[in-house]
């Protein structure tokens, strides 16, 4: 694949004819070929029209006639070549630009920040993917292929009959002349009008499959949900709701293209030319052969712009998709990677400088924020347990930490470097985190553990699992570390994705270990066994944990309570259980605590 300027900015046209323009040599090739055709396929109605001239002088079949007849042959098996010839250069480069453009729509998916992904709904993305990108294609070919071989057959069949004017002469009117540069003209106004009458329709059509994609899509990603709430006949009955209305657009489509009028113009085109050729024969200006190259010549014209309306449809339909691809591929991203990267010392103070942040604030959302004025400094090499209740905005931190967002106000920063000046991957290869909604993969064991380092081998992967206590169960597993995972991970435990997300941490070596709830699912022996080979894992780096477990509390260097966005508290726990009230009662709601508590109250007690 070529590489693609992913963050030029484009219009729907330019968009779909830069495509081909990666291709110039081969679509200039395609489009000469294709008028070259179209100029073959009028030459066996001009030698038929010899032939019945011969046939009628010579009332035999004489050489002269057989010869038209191989030229007619000839030409014809040359159309017919050229013709496929033709079909495979046009079909080759638009399938490449669709490659093409397939792959760039991936890469702006990865590319854009998590911003993007929360402002515009995946079910969207996934129908321009699949729907847009194919209606694209098609508006390139057949429609633009067809539009091209459709103009120049007009060009090609005035020439002809304005030459079958001069042929007959007397100084009359150039009949045949002036009903093409008449008919013509109405013919393509009528045809754009039509294209324009049918586009609403089919935007519909297009708007509509993407609700029907978008149910179907949240029914599949959901069914357990579904069927657990018994929902089955509610979002069965959504779906044939909109599947009717499809039915009811695509019916209406149906019904323009019965009311075809453009055809009607090639007909008429057609009767008048019958009709005015017929009286020239009669008249002895006109032979019996021209006139028959003048009705097959208007014939083929008409077969071969009867679909004319329906391309240029096509092909005003692939704009409208090419204009919300484009709107995707135009999308602003707050996130902008720097032109000058810095390189970090990742074993330095975090700071959260005045952080504030607000999600969708892209769009001009001036709602809720997800923290506040956030003021904080953690050293390096700490270990930090990050606690407060729902919505509080610790998982926000953690966010802004791997830079999946950018402070909409303040900046963050790592041993003095704000991270704005950090590259995206350079972050992500410093930086890992055990996400509280555990996503695995639909592959082995082993590639969901070595998922962040592609490089790594059997033998990291299984001192990775090892660390993160998930080797017994692995190694229960049919094929082990070659088993498959289910979609989403929904053929294991909770307990037992967690501990593959943490083996797929530890392999990465981050500088900064982020834990968002990572051992909730997990039992309390287990998490024994996980907790020893963690402190082996966090020495010498940064570590923080989003946590409700006591002795994650206890034994981190430095606890951190937020509330609604806003810093409570910082400090060590034996610190805050004396200082902060808020800290006491959220300690003293988890389980375990009142046992701790009354020990640290008893005269002569340790918490």
């Amino acid at each position: 694949m070529e590489n693609i300027d992913i963050k030029k900015k484009r219009t729907p046209l330019g968009y779909m004819l830069g495509g081909l323009l990666r291709h110039p040599g081969a679509i200039a090739f395609a489009i000469i070929m294709t008028i070259i055709s179209t100029l073959l396929i009028t030459f066996p109605m001009v030698f038929l029209g010899f032939a019945v001239d011969e046939l009628e002088a010579s009332s035999a079949i004489t050489p002269a006639f057989m010869s038209f007849v191989w030229y007619i042959v000839i030409v014809t098996l040359v159309y017919m070549v050229l013709y496929f010839g033709v079909g495979y250069v046009w079909a080759l480069v638009t399938l490449r630009w669709e490659r093409d453009a397939r792959q760039e729509f991936f890469e702006i998916l990865q590319e854009n920040s998590m911003t993007f992904h929360d402002e515009i709904d995946s079910k969207r993305l996934l129908s321009v993917a699949m729907q847009d990108l194919n209606w694209v294609r098609l508006s390139l070919n057949p429609a633009l292929r067809n539009i091209v071989g459709g103009l120049a057959s007009f060009g090609i069949t005035g020439i002809l009959l304005a030459l079958v004017d001069q042929q007959i002469g007397g100084g009359g009117l150039p009949v045949l002349t002036l009903l093409m540069l008449i008919g013509t003209p109405i013919y393509l106004i009528f045809a754009y009008k039509y294209a324009s009458a049918v586009e609403p329709v089919r935007r519909k059509r297009s708007e509509t499959m993407e609700r029907m994609t978008s149910i179907s899509q949240g029914v599949f990603a959901g069914i357990e949900v579904v069927r657990a709430f018994g929902a089955e006949d509610r979002e069965t009955e959504k779906f044939y709701e909109t599947s009717k209305v499809y039915e009811e657009v695509v019916a209406k489509e149906g019904r323009l293209a019965a009311f075809y009028i453009p055809a009607l113009v090639l007909i008429a085109i057609t009767t008048i030319a019958f009709f005015y050729g017929g009286t020239a024969v009669l008249n002895g200006d006109m032979t019996s052969g021209t006139f028959v190259q003048v009705l097959t010549l208007l014939v083929a014209l008409t077969f071969l712009n009867f679909q004319l309306p329906w391309m240029l449809l096509m092909l005003r339909g692939g704009i409208v998709n090419s204009r919300r691809i484009v709107d995707i591929l135009n999308w602003e991203d707050p996130l902008v990677e720097p032109e000058l990267p810095v390189q970090v010392d990742w074993s330095g103070d975090i700071a959260f400088d005045n952080v504030s942040f607000c999600y969708n604030s892209s769009n001009g959302n001036n709602g809720h924020y997800a923290l506040k004025n956030l003021n904080l400094t953690i050293p390096g090499g700490s270990r930090v347990a990050l606690i407060g209740g729902p919505g509080g905005g610790k998982s926000t931190i953690l966010k802004l930490l791997l830079r999946l967002y950018d402070p909409t106000e303040g900046a963050v920063s790592v041993g003095g470097i704000d991270l704005r000046d950090v590259c995206t991957k350079d972050v992500r290869d410093a930086v890992g985190i055990v996400e509280q909604d555990i996503f695995l993969f639909r592959m082995s064991v082993r590639d969901n553990i070595a998922f962040g380092r592609k490089d790594a081998t059997l033998e990291e992967v299984k001192e990775a699992a090892e660390r993160a206590q998930a080797t017994e169960f692995i190694e229960e597993l049919p094929e082990e570390y070659e088993s498959m995972v289910g979609e989403r991970g929904m053929t294991l435990s909770g307990g037992q994705r967690q501990r593959l997300a943490i083996a797929r941490a530890l392999i990465q070596d981050p500088k900064i270990l982020l834990l968002d709830d990572s051992v909730s699912a997990i039992d309390a022996q287990t998490e024994f066994l996980m907790r020893k080979a963690l402190d082996e894992a966090l020495v010498g780096r940064t570590s923080i944990t989003v946590t409700q477990r006591l002795r994650t509390l206890i034994e981190s260097d430095i606890v951190i309570i937020v509330d609604k966005g806003q810093l409570v508290a910082v400090g060590p726990h034996d610190e805050l259980i004396r200082t902060s009230e808020q800290y006491r009662r959220v300690f003293e709601r988890l389980p375990g605590a009142a046992r701790l508590l009354t020990t640290a109250d008893t005269p002569g007690g340790a918490a």
